[in-house]
């Protein structure tokens, strides 16, 4: 689309375009199917190349994987911030709460953080505007993909030890340690983005 890529009309034409679409049909689907804008059909994410295909490896190796730490979030109150979050391309994937155990704070101080102090009509914790919030520690991963202040319903998001909860240990570091070298590679991220992922209407 001519003309977005400077700052001007277009470009913030786009945008309000871009934002309207995330906020009706959810960050997924937008990057999954990407929109229309005028005449042109925009693609905002290429997933994962099928093996031999030359040409979506390169368009894959285009996509822009990003970390904020200390992202300020909110336009209100802007001294908030949160531990982290996980960009594609821009849009907003994935938020995080990190605890550990050295400073007395675990898994359940993230997620009270979450219930208590984020406030879900904030643009970026609005359903379907980012897929997935994070608390996490260093023994423990929960998640949760709908946030609503103190109902916020945070689910583990373990391996599971000796048949049961939690992690088992890790002697090469942190037990928590999967979610980034596992789950949240640039791969693993974009076949759950691309394969998974969805808002399931009721």
């Amino acid at each position: 689309v001519l003309g977005i890529n400077r700052e001007g009309p277009k470009r913030t034409q786009f945008l309000h375009r871009l934002q309207g679409e995330i906020a009706k049909r959810g960050v997924v689907d937008v990057l999954r199917t990407g929109i229309r804008h005028g005449p042109a059909h925009v693609e905002l994410f290429y997933g994962t190349p099928t093996p031999g295909n030359v040409k979506a490896v390169e368009r894959f190796s285009n996509n822009i994987f990003s970390v904020s730490r200390q992202l300020r979030y909110s336009s209100v109150e802007t001294a908030l911030s949160l531990d982290m979050a996980v960009f594609i391309n821009g849009l907003p994937i994935a938020t995080f709460e990190l605890k550990n155990r050295l400073t007395k704070q675990t898994v359940l101080d993230a997620v009270e953080q979450y219930q208590r102090d984020r406030d879900p009509k904030e643009l970026l914790l609005q359903f379907g505007r980012c897929a997935v919030h994070f608390a996490l520690d260093d023994h423990e991963v929960r998640f949760c993909t709908h946030l609503t202040g103190k109902g916020s319903w945070f689910l583990p998001f373990n391996k599971g030890h000796n048949n049961g909860a939690g992690n088992p240990p890790n002697p090469n570091g942190i037990a928590t340690d999967y979610l980034w070298k596992e789950i949240l590679t640039k791969e693993g991220l974009t076949d759950i983005l691309a394969n998974y992922a969805q808002i399931v209407e009721e």
